[in-house]
Formats: structure tokens, sequence, C-alpha cells
């Protein structure tokens, strides 16, 4: 079951970044993608089931795409929502093409960042109530 979860993760974030990609290629002015993607990981704190879900996630990425095409910039928030935040901004100022927030803390954080990068939470009980999302259900 947990690698059919992480295929179907690899999948959508396939998706993604196709997306951003294709984006990104009507954007240049050269009109040449390198064809690599570069995606930002904030985890709250060092756990198991965070650690887990993280290499899972970088796991199936890796194999989908391949090791020379996708790097990954992987921040510990340190056990302390504020330093989410802080990290998730880099991530926006580096023009990540997508950011993975691992919990529900660095969730929070990478939507209030940006709305213009993709994001993959992971690790969060109840998405509505961590976004303030109206009639989500």
């Amino acid at each position: 079951m947990k690698k059919l979860l992480a295929l179907a993760l690899a999948v959508l974030m396939l998706l993604s970044l196709t997306a951003c990609q294709t984006t990104q290629t009507n954007e240049q002015t050269d009109g040449e993608a390198d064809g690599k993607y570069v995606v930002g990981i904030c985890q709250l704190v060092p756990h198991d089931a965070l650690d887990a879900a993280t290499k899972g996630f970088t796991d199936a990425l890796t194999e989908a795409l391949g090791e020379d095409k996708v790097t990954f910039l992987t921040e510990m928030g340190g056990g302390d929502t504020a330093t989410c935040s802080p990290i998730v901004s880099d991530f926006v100022a580096k023009e990540v093409d997508l950011i993975m927030a691992n919990a529900t803390p660095a969730l929070q954080a990478a939507q209030a960042a940006t709305d213009t990068i993709p994001i993959l939470g992971t690790s969060v009980t109840e998405y509505g109530v961590a976004l303030d999302l109206q009639d989500f259900s």
C-alpha cells in the first residue's frame, strides 16, 4: 500500500512539474528548458513517520524523473512552527518548481508564502482545518 501511495504521489508530482516546466518554457526568452526540477522540502521535525514520508516522496520522484533531473532542497523546522516560514520563503525566493510541506505547520507556511508554486502537503490530518478552507470535505 505504501508503494502504491508513493507511486500515486509521484504521478501527481510529475503532472504538476510538467505543468510548471511548460509554463517556464513558455516564459523563457531563449526558449530552452533544461528539463531539471528543484523541489523544496520543508519538514517540521525529524520523526520516523515524517522521515519515511519524505524519503518515500524523494525516492518515488527520483525514480520517476531520474536522478539527474531533480534536486531536493530539504530543510528541517527543528520542531519550531515559526521556523517553517523563513524556510518556505527561501524556497519561493529561489523559485523552486514545487514545495513539499511535511506536517501541518509547514503546509500552512507554504500556503501563506506563495500562490504560484505548486505545494504538496503530507502528514496533515485535516487539510480543511489546516488551511482554513470553507466547505472543504
